[in-house]
């Protein structure tokens, strides 16, 4: 078996920015909240992930720490799979290797693009002061 079914209930904290991941995270049950904690002000939604969505994908590609907080957002289920087994998986399976390269590609470049239009709204008020 690939990974560790992990149950955590509404409010639990599954990561934390810039602690050390070493796992990839994909929801089976429930929402996970992504957030971060802007000073002065608190957490800060990003995010609200759903079944099937994935996070930890970053320190997957990179050997980071967690960029950001995920918190379960609702009672959640989610698969944890350590880095080395995905990478293991990856090598033995090339078929999967490019549905899941696919996937994660499709995935980030939905999240760029919200982060984007975020982007974009914030200067456009930063600059109405």
């Amino acid at each position: 078996m690939v990974g560790l079914v992990k149950r955590y209930p509404a409010g639990a904290v599954i990561l934390t920015e810039g602690q050390a991941g070493g796992q990839l995270h994909v929801i089976h049950q429930g929402q996970v909240r992504i957030s971060k904690v802007v000073p002065g002000v608190g957490e800060e939604a990003l995010t609200i992930l759903s079944p099937g969505d994935f996070f930890g994908e970053v320190e997957f590609f990179d050997g980071s720490p967690a960029s950001a907080h995920a918190i379960a957002h609702s009672d959640c289920e989610i698969l944890a799979i350590p880095h080395r087994e995905v990478q293991a998986l990856m090598q033995s399976r090339p078929d999967l290797s490019a549905k899941f390269l696919w996937a994660f590609g499709r995935t980030l470049a939905g999240r760029l693009r919200d982060t984007n239009k975020r982007m974009a709204s914030l200067i456009a008020i930063s600059r109405a002061f």
